[in-house]
């Protein structure tokens, strides 16, 4: 093993992607050689604090991403003009919120995010959508809590869905969930 050992085999190692012979030499020599064991301790702070920056809107390939990778997610059907519960539990790291509407004809899709009295306002342009599955899928992390209830919105978020043919916008509905965070 050389040393140092370079920046993209310690992020194939931590990302679990080195096969297993490769990564037995790696952890050998990391546990061997302080100044790699701290460099591999760098590669895994960044690492750990790129899974918290997920979007607001994740593609299905995303989702599947995230559920392969060990990320515990709960996952709520949500109907325009409904108004169901999704709740933080220990055992959940992300809430994923699939807005089910018509998509079929959909070029793109936006996205308006109001507070309850509609006085603040986040427009999310060209989200992903899943056309034939018709859904939008909306990601929730813990940290949102204050963004909701302490910070930008005073509590839960409207999503307010618009599809695009052409160049005329549709409204296709709005969306709310109710989140229990504890």
């Amino acid at each position: 093993m050389t040393c140092p050992i370079p920046f993209e085999t310690l992020v194939a190692w931590v990302a679990g992607e080195l096969p297993d012979s490769d990564a037995t030499t790696v952890e050998e020599h990391i546990f061997s050689c302080d100044a790699c064991a701290a460099a591999a301790e760098r590669v895994t702070r960044i690492t750990g604090g790129l899974r918290e920056r997920i979007p607001w809107v994740i593609s299905r390939r995303q989702y599947d991403r995230l559920v392969d990778g060990g990320t515990r997610i709960r996952l709520t059907q949500v109907e325009p003009g409904r108004m169901p519960r999704a709740r933080f539990t220990p055992d959940v790291d992300l809430l994923v919120h699939a807005l089910r509407g018509d998509f079929s004809r959909a070029e793109r899709v936006d996205i308006d995010v109001f507070s309850p009295d509609r006085t603040k306002h986040v427009l999310l342009e060209h989200v992903p959508f899943d056309r034939a599955a018709g859904e939008v899928l909306v990601a929730c992390q813990r940290h949102y809590e204050k963004l909701y209830f302490e910070g930008l919105f005073g509590g839960d978020p409207i999503f307010s869905v618009h599809t695009f043919e052409g160049e005329q916008r549709k409204p296709m509905g709005e969306y709310v969930v109710q989140h229990e965070w504890r």
